[in-house]
């Protein structure tokens, strides 16, 4: 596992920038739709660390460069590193990562997703965890993975939806387009593609003219209110159950097409059994 002092101020995946009182994090491996692996992640958590300590900062974007906002997790990077783990290391990674990967939840300042185009698995959960999330009109957000037996790392979709929504949206992997994901309760915001920046600029720029050390208590009572009620203890059993189930058979199905046919060949074939289905 990759760690980023929040000191650092070069970066390999991401951006940073600071423009009126508002910290713009720009998720930047456009080449892969900005798919998650251990150095941005980690790179992401000590950006995000440096904004909330930064005097000069009222409030946190973050956005993607590209096709996309995120495409979830870069399959191509893994599940090497996962091989010969035992239970408990499994366990202990994911806890490790899920604590990197929560940071826009625990840090004091408003985090604000502007999500286009893509939003799938790793990137829907991020997409989640910010405070509020803008996102286009074309936009695809959820857990399209699962139909490859990928599971979720945070599991906090059920927090913002209703029971009937989330058991149809978990058993069956699938995608939501912007305006179905803003009636779920899933994004703040629904904007044209092309408005997408001014729209997240100008709702940045109303945030960070807020008092500070009343946006702080706010975030930190909310975020306190839905823990009291369960959200941690269920996110942290999830965690369990994921840490249990270890490499799924229909991982390891998909791990083997990925190694005999390439990423974009395993993908066609799995596709295939859904085709027609939604």
């Amino acid at each position: 596992m990759y760690h980023v002092l929040p000191e650092t101020t070069k970066y390999e995946h991401l951006i940073y920038d600071v423009i009126e009182q508002v910290c713009w994090l720009t998720l930047n491996r456009p080449e892969k739709i900005n798919a998650m692996n251990e150095r941005l992640l980690a790179e992401l958590r000590a950006a995000l660390l440096r904004a909330d300590d930064d005097d000069n900062v009222n409030v946190i974007v973050i956005r993607g460069a590209g096709r996309g906002f995120c495409a979830g997790h870069d399959l191509e990077e893994g599940p090497p590193s996962d091989e010969g783990l035992s239970m408990y290391e499994y366990r202990l990674k994911y806890i490790r990562q899920f604590e990197q990967f929560t940071t826009p939840w625990h840090v004091s300042k408003p985090v604000i997703a502007s999500a286009h185009k893509f939003a799938i698995g790793k990137g829907f959960e991020l997409s989640l965890f910010c405070d509020v999330s803008i996102v286009t009109s074309d936009i695809r957000m959820g857990y399209g993975m699962l139909r490859y037996g990928i599971a979720g790392h945070c599991m906090f979709m059920p927090w913002l939806v209703s029971m009937k929504a989330a058991k149809e949206l978990l058993l069956t992997g699938r995608e939501v387009s912007g305006k179905e994901a803003k009636e779920l309760g899933l994004a703040t915001e629904v904007v044209v593609p092309e408005q997408l920046h001014e729209a997240t600029r100008r709702k940045a720029m109303l945030m960070a003219r807020m008092p500070r050390d009343m946006q702080r208590l706010h975030k930190m009572y909310l975020n306190r209110v839905y823990e009291m009620q369960g959200l941690k203890s269920a996110a942290d059993y999830y965690l369990e159950l994921v840490a249990i189930a270890g490499m799924l058979p229909e991982y390891a199905e998909f791990t083997k097409l990925t190694a005999d046919k390439g990423l974009k060949g395993a993908l066609y074939e799995m596709r295939a059994r859904y085709e027609g289905l939604g």
